[in-house]
């Protein structure tokens, strides 16, 4: 008999960080690599004559509605600010900019400053990238600066452009010299840089090494040499005349969003920062989740590096960049209780294994300390994302009833139960009551359910009932005095309830419990299955599928994205 050895799962950590050193001046080095991150001649002007000259821009973005820029090798991010600067100076009218890098051993913001600070003439938008970095979290993070948008990806450079789905129409290949750093300069990476290029794409690099060039023209570019900078005596520049990749069809009408939650309110952002309106109906938020009155932002914590694992811990930075950038912060850090020894172990491997950065991920007394995790206003949020949007306010019966010749998006919660009634979704839905007590805790605590300290009193949520076939709406007894039981057994202290109705609404989860994002027909989106975490996951996905629908490329990795379909 045979017996087959499953291999260890990869524990979910950071990305490696860069061994730098800083003794050469003008430029950090890269111990393991013997190389340089930018010429000591000048790296600013490098970017400017290699990389932006080089793919012919800023001529290259005229008449472009978005230009994708990619690159390999993010490294200090001069490449990124240099086209910040030029875009800014040099852009189309309505036009935006995505600008999509890979990056093996990202930098820390520590690192990050003190690259950065050798050029004050970037500083405005050094100090936003800065101010924004993720770390060297794995996996796909998207970031908006006005009408740029960038998009890392920290991981192997292969595995990193099988994460970009759209076209690019300039490429920067900055990865260390081809003789130190030969994975970047592979004709297999070659080949997939060309399956993502748009038609007569530029790529510009600063090595004519001939094995670069013959890849390059193997994958259907037409390398030239030109005048290198400093110390080269010559650079590459190519154009793609490869066979022409397809791209997503982005002509539509005005978009119609179903629902005006907050993953109703998250697309709309997402659609109006591209500078379209659109039109949403909703019944009211009567009985919506979202309108509780308050909102958890915390991550969801996994042992093992998978394709959602990193989406969780993506999702959460970017609902704190959105929520921190748009109002409505209640508290700010939350300390998660541990249930039983085992909840103790698991937290200690989490902190070991370092998914996240201490500033959001540590221990305090055998308790996981989430010092960045926030609580938020859901009302002062939904307001400020659905500014300027007329809300039509009444009941849709089903998707046919609907006069429409856009994009139709379904975020409607509950409401889902009936509006795709007749396709099996595999949903589930369990009530979840809020109760009030008086008490007071010096900041919010989660121990499976949890404790806000809101004007001077504590809402404690939330319950998980079956739907019976009474309103669903109904508080109950019931479920107050277990909010309230959940409260003393893990918190230690016994609290009663105040004369503040409780609330109760209907939440929507998948049976794996992953979000559920998928084309039910041609036109027509269902976002749902966001369970206890919309909050969380919301802006992320709405960001992916108005991407999609958009025809950029996504932030969330196509692996994931596969997950979030029926099944």
């Amino acid at each position: 008999m045979v017996r087959h050895i499953m291999p260890a799962p990869t524990p979910l950590t950071q990305c490696d960080p860069p061994t730098l050193d800083w003794s050469r001046p003008g430029t950090p080095a890269a111990k393991d690599f013997g190389d340089i991150y930018f010429s000591t001649d000048g790296g600013l002007d490098e970017a400017r004559i290699v990389f932006l000259q080089g793919c012919d821009l800023p001529n290259a973005w005229q008449n472009k509605r978005v230009f994708t820029v990619g690159e390999l090798g993010f490294g200090s991010g001069l490449n990124f600010l240099a086209t910040c600067q030029m875009w800014e100076a040099t852009k189309p009218k309505g036009g935006r900019l995505h600008f999509v890098s890979i990056e093996k051993f990202p930098f820390d913001q520590e690192q990050l400053a003190r690259a950065l600070s050798a050029w004050p003439e970037l500083s405005v938008f050094a100090d936003q990238l800065i101010n924004a970095w993720p770390g060297r979290v794995r996996g796909l993070h998207r970031l908006h600066f006005g009408d740029v948008t960038l998009t890392l990806i920290h991981d192997d450079i292969e595995a990193g452009l099988g994460a970009i789905n759209g076209l690019v129409d300039a490429w920067f290949l900055d990865g260390f010299s081809p003789s130190r750093n030969p994975d970047m300069w592979s004709a297999s990476v070659m080949q997939l840089i060309a399956q993502r290029s748009a038609a007569a794409a530029r790529l510009a690099t600063f090595t004519v090494a001939g094995a670069v060039r013959i890849a390059l023209k193997d994958a259907g570019f037409t390398p030239q040499k030109m005048p290198g900078f400093g110390r080269k005596r010559e650079r590459l520049e190519a154009v793609y005349q490869g066979p022409k990749n397809p791209t997503q069809h982005t002509e539509f009408h005005q978009p119609l969003i179903i629902g005006a939650g907050i993953a109703g309110a998250s697309l709309a952002r997402a659609f109006m920062r591209r500078g379209v309106l659109p039109r949403m109906i909703s019944r009211g938020m009567e009985t919506a989740a979202s309108a509780n009155a308050a909102a958890l932002i915390k991550p969801r914590l996994d042992l093992q590096d998978r394709p959602e694992s990193r989406f969780f811990l993506a999702s959460y930075l970017y609902a704190l960049q959105a929520y921190q950038d748009s109002g409505g912060i209640i508290a700010k850090g939350v300390t998660h209780l541990p249930k039983s020894d085992a909840d103790r172990i698991r937290f200690e491997k989490l902190v070991t294994q370092a998914p996240l950065s201490p500033e959001h991920l540590d221990l305090a007394g055998g308790a996981l300390l989430l010092g960045s995790s926030l609580v938020i206003d859901p009302d002062v949020i939904r307001h400020n994302w659905l500014n300027g949007i007329e809300i039509e306010e009444r009941e849709v019966n089903s998707l046919s009833d609907l006069d429409h010749d856009g994009p139709i998006i379904v975020a409607a919660g509950f409401g889902v139960k009936e509006l795709v009634s007749n396709t099996d979704l595999g949903l589930r839905y369990s009530r979840g009551q809020l109760t009030w007590a008086k008490g007071e805790l010096a900041s919010p605590v989660t121990y499976g359910g949890y404790a806000l300290p809101l004007d001077n009193k504590l809402l404690l949520g939330a319950t998980h009932g079956r739907l019976s076939d009474g309103d669903p709406y109904a508080p109950t007894v019931e479920d107050d005095k277990s909010n309230l039981e959940n409260y003393r057994k893990h918190v230690g202290q016994d609290i009663q309830p105040v004369a503040i109705p409780s609330r109760t609404s209907v939440r929507v989860t998948t049976a794996d419990t992953l979000p559920l994002l998928d084309e039910l027909d041609h036109g027509t989106w269902l976002l749902s299955g966001l369970g206890s975490r919309g909050f969380v996951f919301a802006p992320l996905l709405a960001e992916a599928l108005v991407s999609r629908i958009c025809g950029e490329s996504s932030p969330i990795d196509p692996q994931v994205w596969a997950r979030f379909g029926r099944r």
